[in-house]
């Protein structure tokens, strides 16, 4: 699907081709990018809600601490866990076999105990760092939610700590940043999905 647009808060364009896409195949996943705070999180919700399926978070797949070197930090992307997350969730659950997720508590560094996938038709994975090369080749439909800056950075400080926020600003944008600039993204055969930011309802609260 090449560079198709879907108007502010609209999400029946990604309702259509996933309707296509399961009579077509039978078995959809769908990745929603996008930079931070840009409401892939809500998006994901409320089509997840309307097709009862599961979602799946990148921020649970985040590389553990003693894995977070500064080696693997320069690779674009290299935050994410990658490897986990294509070797226990998606191959699995696009061969059709059944499929349960550990997320990782950062403030722990563990893996929390595991909860099964149910869905077995559509799968929503969202958030930054969905559409690494890796876990794009399974992707059926690729989205990506672009924000205002401003729109993005106030809710940024309504949901952080001060603390928290800096952190935003000295690691986890530049880290997002290069590995958007390092594949592309968006690139032509994601959905954009373009949100100005008004008449919003809250996004759902995350942690990183």
């Amino acid at each position: 699907m090449k560079n198709t647009l879907i108007p502010p808060r609209t999400i029946s364009g990604v309702l259509a081709a996933v309707s296509a896409g399961l009579a077509e195949t039978g078995r959809v996943l769908v990745t929603i990018d996008g930079p931070c705070a840009s409401g892939k999180t809500t998006i994901a919700s409320r089509i997840a809600a309307v097709m009862n399926c599961d979602v799946i978070h990148t921020d649970d797949f985040v590389v553990p601490h003693a894995r977070k070197t500064p080696e693997r930090l320069s690779v674009p992307g290299g935050n994410c866990d990658w490897e986990r997350l294509v070797r226990d969730v998606i191959a699995p659950w696009k061969n059709g076999m059944a499929v349960c997720v550990r997320k990782y508590n950062c403030h722990k560094d563990c893996l929390e105990p595991p909860e099964t996938i149910v869905s077995d038709r559509l799968l929503i994975l969202e958030g930054t760092y969905c559409n690494l090369p890796a876990i794009r080749e399974y992707a059926d439909i690729r989205c990506f939610v672009s924000t205002p800056e401003t729109v993005r950075r106030n809710r940024l400080e309504q949901r952080e700590t001060l603390d928290s926020l800096a952190l935003f600003d000295s690691r986890w944008i530049p880290l997002e940043n290069a590995y958007f600039d390092a594949f592309g993204l968006p690139d032509a055969d994601c959905i954009m999905m373009v949100s100005d930011g008004e008449s919003e309802p809250p996004p759902v609260q995350k942690t990183k």
